[in-house]
């Protein structure tokens, strides 16, 4: 006689408990992986600051300045004719010493931007809506943005097409339009107020008036923010070509997101120029002799407004 072994198949109960011991594994599994993941984002995210920073210092030994901002209109205040500038970034000039000289190169730069020549003239177009991954962060979903719908640009060129950047150049803790929940200080950007050389930071939209040196850190390079992450999506203005577009404030918390609606009125829109991040926890900056830090968003208030001062006098004990 011959004997067959049986074959037991799995019950549906031994099926669905297999199928649910998985789906516990997998659910414990994807957070590692997303952190894991959201780690590898974070150092390149710092890589790309040091990058910048290390550019700007170069910068510096080849200039003797920073590199500067070039306002886009004529700023107000008495005898402010000659401010209106070509409206090129700090980080347009910034370029050839990233490893972008082929775009820096592109790029005709004479005359005022408020004409309609400068970084606004039609040949310039391909270049600034270009995005550049060194100036992306890529734990931001939303870098690729190219925006077309720029505040006080000339009415012809109301949609010229800007690319954006994650990375913003420190004003300081200026209130731009004395309307921020917080305070602080006064805005600099009209001419009676740059005059008085009245900005505390190291960028701003027209800074080749008054360009940043190294011996202006009273306050210490390793004391001193100079770059800082933001998020397009909640920043009207950051645009990497544009000289009013490549800065922003600690007038606000750190990792503060406007609600929904916020971006509509104008009166608003400076109150988004501070620095955010999509890291959780913080944001990453780039300091005045070249090396990066990730500052927690729960950084004393009064602190954080005084690590963005170049010559503030602030004692801040920093970790």
């Amino acid at each position: 006689m011959i004997f067959q072994r049986s074959r037991r198949a799995f019950t549906l109960v031994e099926l669905l408990v297999v199928i649910a011991i998985i789906g516990i594994l997998v659910a414990l599994l994807l957070p590692a992986v997303q952190a894991a993941r959201e780690a590898a984002r974070r150092t390149q995210c710092a890589n790309n600051l040091k990058q910048i920073g290390l550019g700007v210092l170069n910068y510096e030994s080849g200039h003797g300045t920073f590199p500067v901002s070039f306002s886009h209109f004529q700023e107000s205040g008495t005898d402010a004719s000659h401010v209106i500038g070509n409206g090129q970034s700090w980080i347009v000039g910034l370029l050839p010493f990233v490893e972008q000289q082929a775009i820096y190169g592109s790029f005709n730069l004479e005359g005022k931007a408020e004409r309609g020549h400068g970084i606004l003239r039609v040949e310039n177009r391909e270049a600034i809506s270009r995005h550049i991954r060194l100036l992306l962060c890529p734990s931001d979903d939303d870098r690729f943005v190219v925006r077309t719908n720029v505040w006080r640009l000339p009415n012809s060129l109301a949609k010229t097409p800007f690319a954006s950047t994650n990375y913003s150049g420190v004003i300081g803790s200026h209130d731009l339009v004395s309307s921020s929940k917080w305070g602080g200080e006064p805005g600099c950007h009209d001419y009676e107020r740059w005059r008085r050389k009245e900005c505390l930071g190291t960028f701003w939209r027209h800074s080749h008036l008054a360009p940043v040196t190294i011996a202006s850190f009273l306050d210490g390079t390793n004391n001193t923010i100079i770059i800082g992450e933001s998020v397009p999506a909640f920043d009207a203005f950051n645009y990497w070509a544009l000289g009013n577009g490549t800065w922003d404030s600690t007038h606000g918390p750190l990792n503060y997101f406007p609600e929904y609606g916020e971006q509509t009125a104008w009166t608003l829109w400076y109150e988004q120029e501070t620095f955010r991040s999509r890291h959780p926890g913080g944001a990453h900056f780039a300091w005045g002799d070249g090396h990066v830090s990730f500052i927690d968003e729960a950084i004393d208030f009064a602190a954080y407004r005084g690590l963005s001062t170049r010559a503030g006098s602030e004692v801040v004990d920093f970790p």
